[in-house]
């Protein structure tokens, strides 16, 4: 029988699907910062409101994708 991935991998995979890669993943007790590599090579730390599993994977991949567009725009 396969080994089952881990559930929260849909999340990186989905990610994945916008053109951003999910680096690594800080856990904290009330939320989760995601290391994202952009399209374009930077890498940025995207602070999200709470942690992944409680988050749909579209609010995931909207709120990664807005944050790191946001930094983008910022430098």
């Amino acid at each position: 029988m396969p080994a089952m991935p881990n559930p929260l991998s849909r999340y990186k995979i989905e990610l994945e699907r916008t053109g951003y890669e999910q680096l690594d993943v800080y856990r904290y007790p009330d939320h989760d910062e995601v290391r994202v590599k952009t399209p374009n090579g930077e890498v940025l730390l995207v602070k999200l409101p709470t942690h992944r599993e409680s988050m749909s994977i579209e609010e995931f991949k909207e709120h990664v994708v807005k944050a790191a567009k946001k930094k983008e725009k910022e430098k």
